[in-house]
């Protein structure tokens, strides 16, 4: 008898993995929480029975997530990553020099320690002398902040359950107020063939704290339709063409997805995607 983990992502779509084992499973206060061993893409977590990360591809997301927005920024000094407790977005991070503290703002702790057993080259940065974790509400600790960051990565899982209110409107504006002058936000913002009414959704929510906001893409196979997007925003228009190449020259050896090209067109997205949001970019 075969195993396989099945993801639902509407009633008439649903992608499948063959499984080899179940190796991880917990109900936290917040959600499902499973590990499963892959015959394709090694161990995967799955979080309420959608695909978080796997061993194969997850670079990818926590690439993109995290080096756009570090790049673009003048001097990213302090960031805080809302969500992410698998580490990814951190570890990337890390890679800047010029960044001198991580604050990592995760409300299930479970997950936490879930991906430090079961993804260490993912998780194993988490114990770095430059990152804080803090188990906590994302929305209650941006409330607290007041200038005081320079990039805020919104690292959420889907806008249901536990990540939900990290899509509002209102979580944006205490996002907004949380940053220094010349600050930068980054949320995943869901897969650009979702529905004009799920993306409009998001971009109008996002407008509602931020003057200036443009959208990206890449592709991960394990996610739904295997395209997904991420938005940046802030009070002061700003441009890819002005990242910083020697920034980029010192991590490039490090990376497995993003090079300097795509850092230099990344809001060239396409005209399908760009017909979906909700105002001009």
């Amino acid at each position: 008898m075969e195993l396989w983990f099945t993801e639902q992502e509407q009633e008439q779509i649903r992608t499948s993995w063959k499984a080899e084992e179940v190796l991880f499973r917990s109900q936290s206060e917040f959600q499902a929480v499973d590990v499963i061993q892959t015959k394709a893409y090694g161990r995967m977590l799955v979080l309420d029975g959608c695909v978080m990360l796997t061993d194969a591809d997850e670079f990818v997301y926590h690439e993109m997530i995290a080096h756009v927005p570090a790049l673009i920024h003048k001097n990213p000094k302090r960031v805080v990553v809302i969500g992410g407790g698998d580490g990814g977005t951190v570890r990337e991070l890390l890679k800047h020099k010029g960044i001198e503290e991580i604050i990592l703002c995760e409300i299930d702790g479970v997950v936490v320690d879930t991906c430090k057993k079961f993804f260490p080259k993912v998780a194993g940065c988490l114990d770095d002398k430059r990152v804080k974790v803090k188990i906590g509400d994302g929305i209650a600790y941006m409330k607290e902040l007041n200038q005081e960051i320079d990039l805020a990565i919104i690292d959420s899982t889907d806008p249901i359950g536990p990540g939900e209110g990290l899509f509002s409107g209102e979580f944006y504006r205490s996002v907004a107020k949380a940053l220094k002058p010349g600050g930068l936000m980054v949320a995943q913002s869901e897969s650009p063939w979702y529905s004009n009414d799920i993306l409009g959704r998001i971009h109008r929510n996002i407008s509602a704290g931020f003057k200036h906001k443009r959208s990206y893409m890449g592709a991960i196979p394990t996610y739904p339709r295997g395209l997904w997007s991420w938005t940046m925003a802030g009070q002061d228009a700003f441009s890819p063409a002005d990242f910083d190449r020697a920034r980029f020259n010192d991590i490039a050896s490090g990376l497995q997805y993003l090079s300097v090209n795509m850092v230099a067109s990344v809001f060239d997205i396409p005209p399908f995607f760009r017909a979906k949001l909700d105002v001009n970019e």
